[in-house]
């Protein structure tokens, strides 16, 4: 297991009062979840550095939402939750950013011989 993923894990156990290994699994799953949807958001095989700050915020959202997935809101006794359309919402101009200064002095050649063809 990587250092970011022990860590991801870790925080997500203490954020949640969890103090046992029981949920490790769960975790390690939301997050490679997390980190394989952000990888083909941005067109990679792997999370790039810039955007790792975002893997620990969604996995954790993730796991608190769990049994709840795929609603919108949830109310119960009076205590009412919204989730939004997808984790990665709130991190949407972030990753924005990335995949345009990614593309940015990039430069693109055409076969005009091929073309015709």
């Amino acid at each position: 297991m990587s250092e970011g993923t022990m860590k991801v894990v870790n925080t997500v156990k203490l954020l949640a009062g969890i103090t046992d290994n029981e949920q490790d699994d769960v975790i390690l799953a939301l997050e490679e979840m997390t980190r394989n949807q952000l990888s083909m958001m941005v067109d990679e095989t792997s999370v790039p550095p810039p955007l790792e700050a975002v893997v620990l915020p969604v996995t954790l959202a993730r796991f608190n939402r769990l049994g709840n997935e795929g609603m919108q809101s949830y109310s119960q006794e009076g205590e009412s939750i919204t989730y939004p359309a997808s984790d990665f919402n709130e991190y949407a101009d972030v990753i924005e950013r990335y995949n345009t200064e990614r593309k940015r002095g990039r430069i693109v050649f055409f076969n005009e011989d091929k073309a015709g063809a």
